[in-house]
């Protein structure tokens, strides 16, 4: 009997020591449980803070990429300006390129001429790919790459006959640069006090007044609507009447500026988003020095 009290004793001590070693093994597990969410939410933290820092990194490359890209090229662009700025006013050539961009154009030959609007931004050269229409879209006068690309004339103009419509284009850059700026021409007032362009060729001095300034868009080739961009030359007074009627009813404002058969014409164009493929385009008329026909 005392044996049994004993060995009953003994279970109670050893079931005791059971419970209390598992309780035991409870905390300790409970508490691993507790350390293991903590490093994962660290690891968590970790990760998250790592990924805020390359993107960061990423975007500050970025922005000083961007930021060194528009200071190269306006640097680039200036010291075109100050070339033909010097060279103005020298002999011509034998071969009758104006001295102003007879060094230009041993650089890029490609040079198609030079376009000025007094008192915008607008103070550019202006190439011409003859091979591939789209070159100059990202790529600058030197040929590098560059998303703000250049100002070009459209590879099926001879710029040197000339076609009667040029058709000259550049981008809607964000920070004004390269075409940006035209958007303010949809403004009466600001086309009132900068209508005059000028465009030389490599070998004249022209001026042009501007006569237009409309929105349209990029249409499929297949789709029987006006294609400002597509009219190069007149075939003859009809053709050209038909062409007027369309831009009349496309401009923003009547300028009373009027085209008529015989002008010669260039037509700036570059993009809008006021609708899908949206274009702005200004069609001004060649006049002389003092702005008249």
């Amino acid at each position: 009997m005392d044996r049994f009290k004993t060995d009953k004793s003994m279970q109670d001590k050893i079931d005791k020591l059971s419970k209390e070693n598992a309780r035991l093994r409870l905390m300790l597990e409970k508490q691993d449980y507790r350390k293991n969410k903590v490093k994962k939410r660290q690891r968590r933290f970790r990760i998250i803070g790592a990924v805020l820092i390359i993107t960061g990194l990423v975007f500050l490359g970025l922005l000083m990429y961007g930021t060194y890209s528009n200071y190269k090229r306006a640097r680039d662009i200036k010291k075109l300006q100050e070339q033909r700025a010097s060279a103005a006013g020298g002999n011509i050539s034998p071969d009758g390129i104006l001295p102003e961009y007879r060094k230009m154009y041993k650089t890029n030959s490609d040079l198609a001429g030079w376009i000025v609007i007094d008192g915008t931004d607008i103070n550019y050269p202006v190439v011409q790919s003859k091979i591939y229409q789209e070159f100059y879209l990202d790529h600058n006068f030197d040929g590098e790459e560059d998303e703000a690309g250049s100002i070009f004339v459209d590879a099926r103009n001879d710029v040197f006959l000339p076609d009667d419509n040029i058709i000259i284009y550049g981008h809607n850059m964000k920070n004004g640069s390269m075409f940006g700026t035209l958007q303010h021409y949809l403004d009466k007032d600001y086309y009132d006090s900068h209508s005059i362009v000028s465009f030389d060729t490599l070998y004249k001095h022209r001026i042009y007044k501007i006569a237009a300034v409309g929105l349209s868009k990029i249409s499929d080739e297949s789709d029987d609507t006006f294609k400002y961009y597509d009219f190069l030359n007149a075939e003859d007074k009809k053709s050209f009447k038909e062409y007027v009627k369309n831009i009349k009813s496309l401009e923003a404002y009547e300028t009373g500026v009027d085209l008529k058969y015989g002008d010669k014409l260039v037509t700036l164009s570059t993009c809008n988003s006021v609708e899908e493929d949206g274009r702005l385009f200004i069609v001004a008329k060649e006049v002389n020095k003092n702005g008249k026909d």
